[in-house]
């Protein structure tokens, strides 16, 4: 098959959850400085509302990211609106709710970014709730679509890149692959995925070379480190850019935010006694 064109970001970074380490993850402020950090692309990550509603939010609950509590599917948009996503990330940042994936995309259209939207089936979801997600996906791409090359689709579902590439035709998919083990499980998507996206941690440059062997090779991006020996590395092994939560740190300026990580951020937000 024909793999459909990528335009690569610039510098080979793509900021991680619209550049994590500089605002709140998955936020319209975040995806505002993106171009400030060195890059034009962002990664975000993309769930359902309990109304069908897509949103920028990595976890399937709201206690980690933002000012609510339990699962975001047992919430309405209109829900989202009370919550603020910037809350607990400190200084600098500003109050807003979990963005929805259409404000999100006129924002990336706005400022010229590209987006990885990676989307994010309910844990155990089988294909109706696959279909659901990426129904509800392309209504919204559909309604604001970027400049071709400027919006890919991945998944660590099977189904989710299998209707993707049916739902989404002009559009380059693919599947997330986060361990080795990955590859085989994933084998029938990865025969018509346009790009793959591996853990930087777990896949060398060995690994990398093996995707790109294929008869019709995938484009392969990384993410998982900001290692700028080990980026080197991959790249040079084929990558061809890595999703990084500080692009500029990767291009040299000093980190000026240390990432929590996810589990981290629970226990503060419990200690914190919020909500």
């Amino acid at each position: 098959m024909a793999r459909r064109p990528v335009l690569l970001p610039r510098g080979r970074l793509i900021a991680h959850r619209g550049g994590a380490a500089h605002a709140p993850e998955n936020t319209l402020q975040a995806l505002a400085g993106v171009p400030m950090l060195g890059t034009d692309w962002a990664e975000v990550d993309v769930r359902l509302t309990g109304c069908g509603t897509p949103v920028l939010l990595h976890d399937p609950d709201l206690d980690a990211t933002t000012s609510g509590r339990g699962p975001l599917a047992a919430v309405a948009a209109a829900d989202l609106a009370r919550m603020d996503a910037a809350l607990w990330f400190g200084a600098g940042a500003v109050a807003e709710p979990p963005p929805s994936l259409a404000r999100a995309l006129a924002l990336a259209g706005r400022v010229g970014l590209g987006l990885n939207l990676e989307l994010k089936p309910p844990a155990e979801a089988g294909e109706e709730a696959a279909l659901g997600l990426v129904t509800a996906v392309a209504r919204a791409i559909e309604a604001a679509p970027l400049p071709p090359g400027r919006l890919v689709v991945t998944s660590t579902s099977a189904a989710v890149v299998s209707l993707a590439a049916r739902l989404l035709p002009t559009l380059p998919v693919g599947p997330v692959l986060r361990r080795p083990g990955d590859v085989a499980v994933l084998a029938e998507v990865l025969d018509l995925a346009d790009l793959v996206v591996v853990n930087g941690r777990r896949f060398g440059p060995r690994a990398i070379r093996t995707l790109r062997s294929r008869a019709d090779p995938p484009l392969v991006l990384v993410y998982g480190t900001d290692s700028r020996r080990r980026l080197r590395r991959l790249i040079r092994a084929g990558a061809a850019a890595a999703i990084v939560d500080a692009p500029d740190r990767i291009l040299g300026a000093p980190l000026p935010t240390p990432l929590l990580p996810v589990w981290l951020r629970r226990l503060r937000n419990r200690w914190s006694g919020k909500g």
